[in-house]
C-alpha cells in the first residue's frame, strides 16, 4: 500500500514537472510555428463539424421547409386506402379546443383534370393541353397565418378571402415555369401557354356526372416542397361547393402547437379518434423514409471526410512533436541524466500537443457557433430541393472536441516515447 502511495506521488510529481517543461517549451517556441499548428488544428475541427454539418443540413433544410411551409407541427391525413379523414369535423373541433394547439387549418385535396386551352382546338394528332392534377381547397386567411402562403407567389397575386373563380397553379404543372419542361420525360404532361390571367377548365369526377368549372389563373406558386409546387389551389369554401355532399370530410389538417407539445397533441388526438381510421403524425414522423435514408448517407459521408482530416491532423502533430524531440535529444538526455523521470519528459510533449488541440478546438467552436452557423441560418445554401443550413449542436461539437483531443494526445505521446526510450548517454553525446 505504501509502495502504491509513493508511486502515485511520484507520478503526480512527474506530471507537475512535465507541465512546467511544456509551458516553458511553448513560451520559447517560434510564434509562427505555434500559430501554424493551431491554425491546422482549427481547420481540422471545422472539417469535423462543418463538412458533416452542411451535408446533413441539406436534408435537414428539407425537413424544416416541409414543416414551415406545409405540415406545421402536426399533420393529419387520411388512412391508407381512404379518400378522406374520418370524422374530420369533430377532429378539427377537438384541435381548436385543445389547450396546446394554437392553430388548426383544414384542407380539401381532390384529383381533377385541367384543360389549359379554352380558345382553340388542338392541332390534328396533337395531344390536348390537359393534365391531371391535385386541387387543394385552402382557408386563405388561416393558411396565410400558418405558413405565410403568399410568400410562395412567384408571379401574380395571392387568393383573397371570398374570391370566386380564381386559382393558383404550381410551377411544376406549367411548361413555361417547370424545371423539367426541357427533359421530355415520357408520361409527364405540362400545361402549355398558361400563365397569370389565363383561363383553365377544371373537371372533377364525383362518381355520377362530372363537375366542370372555369377558373382564371390569379397566380403561380413556387416552393421547394412538392406539395405546393405540384398542386393547384382554390378557396376552401368554393371547392366545398363543387364536391358532392358525401365527400365533405377534409383530406388534411395542419396543426400548429405550443413549443415541444406536438407529441402530446398527437397522442391526445389518437385517443380522441379511437377506432376511426386516420393518420396523425408529427412533422418529423411524416417526412418520407427516403429522406431519412439520404440523411444517413450524408452523415456517413461526412464522417468519412472528417476521418481523413483527423488523420492529417494526427500526422501533423506527430511530425511536429517528433522533430521537436529529435532536435532536443541532447537536452532530453541531460534531463534524464540529472534525474528527471521519462514520464515527466513524455508528459511535457503530451501537454504541448494537448495545448495545440484545445486552442484549435476553441477557435473552431468560436468560428462555428459565432460565425458560420448564424451565417448559414440567415443565408442558407440555395439547393434545388432545399435551403441548406449548418447542423451543429453543442453536444455533437463536444464529442468531436473529445475525439480531436484524444487523437492529438496519442499523436503527441508516441514520438515523445520513441525519443525518450533512447539511451541516455547516446542522447547526450548526440550519437
Amino acid at each position: 500500500m505504501k509502495k502504491l502511495r509513493v508511486s502515485a506521488r511520484e507520478f503526480l510529481n512527474s506530471l507537475r514537472v512535465g507541465w512546467f517543461l511544456a509551458v516553458r517549451q511553448i513560451r520559447h517556441s517560434g510564434k509562427g510555428a505555434t500559430a501554424l499548428i493551431i491554425f491546422i488544428m482549427t481547420l481540422t475541427f471545422l472539417n469535423l463539424v462543418v463538412v458533416s454539418g452542411l451535408l446533413i443540413g441539406l436534408v435537414t433544410g428539407s425537413y424544416q421547409q416541409y414543416k414551415d411551409s406545409y405540415s406545421s407541427d402536426v399533420i393529419v391525413t387520411s388512412a391508407a386506402r381512404r379518400t378522406h379523414i374520418e370524422n374530420s369535423h369533430n377532429l378539427l373541433s377537438f384541435f381548436e379546443n385543445h389547450p396546446d394547439v394554437q392553430l388548426a387549418v383544414p384542407r380539401y385535396v381532390i384529383s381533377g383534370q385541367v384543360l389549359g386551352t379554352l380558345d382553340k382546338l388542338p392541332v390534328l394528332e396533337e395531344n390536348t393541353n390537359t393534365i391531371g392534377a391535385r386541387i387543394a381547397g385552402i382557408d386563405v386567411a388561416k393558411e396565410e397565418q400558418l405558413t405565410g402562403f403568399s410568400r410562395f407567389i412567384k408571379n401574380g397575386k395571392m387568393l383573397e378571402v371570398g374570391s370566386e373563380g380564381q386559382i393558383l397553379v404550381g410551377t411544376n404543372l406549367l411548361k413555361s415555369y417547370s424545371s423539367f419542361a426541357d427533359a421530355n420525360i415520357p408520361g409527364m404532361d405540362l400545361l402549355s401557354n398558361v400563365d397569370v390571367g389565363s383561363k383553365v377548365r377544371v373537371t372533377i369526377n364525383n362518381g355520377t356526372s362530372p363537375i366542370v368549372k372555369d377558373f382564371v389563373v390569379r397566380g403561380v406558386v413556387k416552393s421547394k416542397i412538392d406539395e405546393i409546387s405540384s398542386k393547384m389551389f382554390i378557396p376552401l369554401d368554393e371547392l366545398k361547393r363543387l364536391i358532392p355532399n358525401s365527400s365533405k370530410d377534409y383530406q388534411e389538417i395542419a396543426v400548429h402547437t405550443l413549443s415541444n407539445k406536438a407529441t402530446e397533441v398527437v397522442n391526445d388526438a389518437g385517443e380522441f379518434m379511437g377506432e376511426s381510421r386516420v393518420r396523425i403524425q408529427t412533422s418529423e414522423n411524416a417526412v418520407p423514409s427516403f429522406l431519412r435514408d439520404i440523411e444517413t448517407t450524408m452523415s456517413i459521408l461526412g464522417n468519412a471526410l472528417s476521418s481523413i482530416a483527423l488523420v492529417v491532423a494526427s500526422i501533423t502533430v506527430f511530425i511536429v512533436i517528433y522533430i521537436n524531440a529529435v532536435t532536443k535529444r541532447k537536452y532530453i538526455g541531460i534531463m534524464k541524466g540529472i534525474g528527471i523521470s521519462p514520464v515527466a519528459i513524455q508528459s511535457a510533449y503530451v501537454f504541448q500537443a494537448f495545448f495545440y488541440g484545445i486552442v484549435g478546438s476553441f477557435f473552431g467552436l468560436a468560428i462555428t457557433f459565432g460565425l458560420l452557423k448564424p451565417f448559414f441560418t440567415a443565408y442558407p445554401i440555395n439547393f434545388p430541393f432545399s435551403d441548406g443550413i449548418l447542423v451543429a449542436t453543442p453536444g455533437g461539437a463536444a464529442i468531436r472536441v473529445a475525439i480531436l483531443l484524444v487523437v492529438t494526445l496519442i499523436a503527441g505521446y508516441v514520438p515523445a516515447k520513441i525519443i525518450v526510450q533512447r539511451n541516455t548517454l547516446d542522447a547526450i553525446l548526440g550519437r
